[in-house]
This record gives structure tokens, C-alpha cells and sequence, in this order.
């Protein structure tokens, strides 16, 4: 007897699970495309927005040190120098004057003088004036003494005497030394340069030339040496300009300010002025005096002269007298 399967029932299971496992398989395919563009899309808006965030610049906290090294490398990268450089030594020079009122000059000008060398200076010049009839003595010296010790040497005046007029002057002279020690080293390598050439010519014509602007460089290099050498004087030793006159003279007076103290100082220019027109007056004098004792001297002569050439004082000529008739 033949046995009839039929599609449904139990024995149609295995018939649809086939389908199904497709239906689930398609579906789970289809979802996992879907996450797939969502992640996607995401990860493009993340790109585009880490594209945009990298055009601005980050903000992130960085500490001074890190940003000190941060600028630090930027000006190395550009070139605007070494970072943290240190700070060029200024050369300076100083002058002073001073004015000092004591009862002795003579003896302040040594007290002076041994204030200087106890400082480790020196006294450039010295005039001393003795007192006469119309004026008291009086002395001006001219000190080198170390930059570092001006204000103390000036205070130390003060114990002297009265210090009036006080002036001192500071210049700045790095630019001028800077330019004069690139000259100098400019000037040795040319030398150096021009010693080789000239160990290396073999033409008597090339060995002259060599010689000739060697020598002209050396002369260069020499006098630019010097100027520096005293501009490096200056710049150690400070010069200082002293007054010494005694009290009460109008020297030693406090000199007014304002329009009291311009007609003082006239007033002063117009005496000196007169006492130099007196002082050449009297030098000229007796020269004028010689000059026109010979002046009348030789015109006298000239008209002793002129009046012996006059025709009625020359003696008559004797005619001849006539021959005798024959």
C-alpha cells in the first residue's frame, strides 16, 4: 500500500525553513547596512567637524614656561635673534665739574691730590695761582678718576670745603665702540689676508702692490686701535674738573639764578673784558711810544732834506766869462 506525504503537517516543516532562514538572513543583512550608514554618516560629520576644528586654533592650557618656550622657538625659527639673550654692557663716559670754597686752596689742592691716588686716579693737571694785592690765591686741577668712584670723590669734597656748581655728564658710547672693534677685526683679517698673498706672489709687480695696500691697512688698523684704546680710557677713568678758590672772593659766592644771576654774570664778562683792554693797552703802549719817537725822527730828516733841494738855497753857477776881442 503506497504511503502519501503531504506538504503540510509535520512533514511540510522542513520544506519552509529555507524561507525563513532567507527572510532572517535578508532582514539581519539589511540592519546591519543600516547601522553601517548611520556610523557612517557620523563619522563623516566628525571628520568634517575635526577638519573645521583643525583650521582654528586649539584651545589648550599651557603654562609659562611652555608658552616662554613656545616663543622662544618662534623667534629662533624667524630669526630675530637668540632667545633670553643677555643684555649689551654699556660703555659710558663721565665728565663732572665742581667748584670748591675753602679757606686754603693750596692746602685743598693737596688734600685733593691724595684723595685721588688714595681712589686709584691720577691728577692730569694742576695750576696753582698765589695770592696778590687785588686777588686771593686760587687752583683748578683736572682728575682721571675710576667711573665707579666719581660720587664718592665728590662727596668726599664735601668734607674740604663748600662745593658749589656741581655738574656731572654721562654719554652712552656702545655704538661708537661696537662700530670701532668691527672695524678692528675687519682690518686684522684683511691684514692676515693680505700677509698670505703676499707670501704667495711670485711677480715683483703683485709683491709691491700687496705691500702697499698692506701698509696702507696697517695704518688703519693701528689708528683705530688707538681711538679705541682711548675711548676705553674714558670709559674706565672719569674726568673731573675742580675749582678751588678761597672764601668770600665773588668766585666762592652762590651765584643767583634767574635774571639776577645773567647780570651778574655780565657784569662779570664786562670787567674781565676791560681788564684784558687795559692789560693790551699797557703792553702796546711803550711800543707806540718807540714807534713814534722814530716817526719823528725820520720826518725830521725829511725835511731837512726837502729844504736843502730848495733852488734859492743851491749856490750861483759861475758863467764864463767872454773871449777878449782880437
Amino acid at each position: 500500500m503506497k504511503r502519501i506525504r503531504f506538504a503540510t503537517g509535520a512533514a511540510g516543516q522542513p520544506a519552509g525553513r529555507p524561507v525563513r532562514t532567507l527572510l532572517a538572513t535578508a532582514a539581519t543583512g539589511l540592519l546591519v547596512a543600516a547601522l553601517a550608514a548611520c556610523s557612517g554618516g557620523g563619522a563623516g560629520e566628525s571628520g568634517g567637524s575635526a577638519v573645521q576644528d583643525g583650521a582654528a586654533p586649539r584651545s589648550e592650557v599651557v603654562s609659562p614656561d611652555g608658552a616662554q618656550d613656545v616663543t622662544d622657538a618662534a623667534a629662533g625659527a624667524v630669526g630675530l635673534g637668540e632667545p633670553r639673550q643677555e643684555a649689551v654692557d654699556r660703555e659710558l663716559v663721565t665728565t663732572g665739574t665742581a667748584t670748591l670754597a675753602v679757606d686754603d686752596p693750596f692746602d685743598a689742592a693737596e688734600e685733593i691730590a691724595r684723595l685721588v691716588e688714595d681712589a686709584g686716579g691720577r691728577v692730569e693737571a694742576r695750576d696753582e695761582r698765589a695770592p696778590t694785592d687785588d686777588e686771593t690765591g686760587s687752583a683748578s686741577m683736572t682728575l682721571r678718576i675710576p667711573a665707579d668712584r666719581v660720587s664718592a670723590t665728590l662727596d668726599a669734597l664735601d668734607a674740604l670745603g663748600e662745593v658749589r656748581d656741581r655738574h656731572v655728564e654721562t654719554v652712552d658710547v656702545t655704538g661708537t665702540a661696537q662700530d670701532l672693534d668691527a672695524r678692528i677685526q675687519a682690518l686684522r683679517t684683511s691684514t692676515d689676508r693680505l700677509r698670505e698673498l703676499m707670501a704667495e706672489a711670485d711677480r715683483t709687480a703683485d709683491l709691491i702692490e700687496i705691500e702697499s695696500e698692506l701698509s696702507t691697512r696697517q695704518a688703519e688698523l693701528d689708528s683705530a686701535v688707538s681711538e679705541r684704546n682711548r675711548l676705553s680710557d674714558e670709559v674706565a677713568m672719569s674726568t673731573l674738573h675742580v675749582e678751588i678758590v678761597a672764601e668770600g672772593t665773588p668766585a666762592a659766592q652762590a651765584r643767583p639764578d634767574g635774571f639776577l644771576g645773567g647780570l651778574s654774570a655780565g657784569w662779570s664778562a664786562l670787567v674781565s673784558t676791560f681788564n684784558v683792554v687795559v692789560l693790551i693797552l699797557g703792553a702796546v703802549i711803550p711800543w707806540l711810544a718807540l714807534g713814534g719817537l722814530v716817526l719823528l725822527v725820520v720826518v725830521g730828516i725829511r725835511r731837512q732834506v726837502a729844504r736843502s733841494r730848495r733852488p734859492g738855497a743851491t749856490p750861483p753857477v759861475a758863467e764864463p766869462e767872454p773871449a777878449a776881442a782880437e
